[in-house]
């Protein structure tokens, strides 16, 4: 063998810049697990730095805070998720004009995300657990949790529920949201509470069932929200 048929044979070195998103990527995924099992006050970024085999100042280099670090990780599959929803409900929105329905709509927001977590990868799975974190808990004074990337899909979710029913007050909309959103958390959660409470009935990762459970119940509960008498409802 040549010398020159040796050299064609030596893998192509990565770039500077490919080592640096790699190191990143490796940070991004150990912080992501460690925030999804002990949430954003339970974690080190000392801890993130030997679970990634990186320099604790390394993370400060890329990321300076944690607070930083935290919001990296969310807004790293954030666009995919969004974009996703977006379409989904953009899609069911022109397909279904002048005939949407509550259960419609919140198929078409609901389902990309539970497609996301059944694929079952260990990255989705703590990104679902993450997100249901950031929805349901109080963090450290650094990181914001009133405002998240998802909320200009949130804002598109509600718009659509009210061309369901425009009569129905815009706060009562934000309400049945917020509770919507509060069956999502306990769902990308994954705590295994309703496994134990049904015997094994139910199972917290089976995501097609709570799919489908939560737009046939929440679907029919929007029925329930009551008209604005008196005047038109406010928007």
């Amino acid at each position: 063998m040549t010398g020159t048929q040796q050299r064609k044979r030596q893998p192509a070195r990565r770039s500077q810049a490919d080592r640096r998103e790699l190191s990143q990527e490796r940070i991004l995924d150990a912080a992501e697990e460690l925030f999804a099992r002990r949430g954003y006050d339970g974690v080190t970024m000392r801890e993130i730095a030997t679970a990634s085999g990186a320099d604790t100042a390394l993370l400060h280099y890329y990321f300076e805070t944690k607070a930083g670090l935290f919001d990296a990780v969310v807004a790293r599959r954030a666009s995919l998720v969004n974009e996703t929803r977006q379409a989904s409900l953009e899609a069911y929105a022109t397909s279904h004009a002048g005939r949407m329905t509550a259960e419609g709509v919140l198929r078409a927001y609901l389902e990309p995300t539970f497609r996301f977590m059944m694929s079952g990868d260990p990255g989705t799975l703590n990104y679902g657990a993450l997100i249901a974190k950031l929805n349901s808990t109080a963090m450290g004074g650094d990181v914001d949790t009133t405002h998240t990337p998802f909320d200009p899909v949130v804002g598109r979710l509600v718009d659509l529920l009210a061309d369901v029913r425009p009569e129905v007050p815009k706060a009562d909309l934000y309400w049945y949201y917020h509770f919507v959103s509060g069956a999502i958390s306990l769902s990308l959660a994954q705590t295994g509470r309703i496994d134990v409470l049904s015997a094994g009935l139910c199972r917290s990762d089976d995501f097609a069932t709570i799919l489908d459970r939560m737009v046939r119940v929440l679907g029919h509960g929007f029925a329930a929200l009551v008209p604005q008498t008196g005047k038109a409802a406010v928007r």
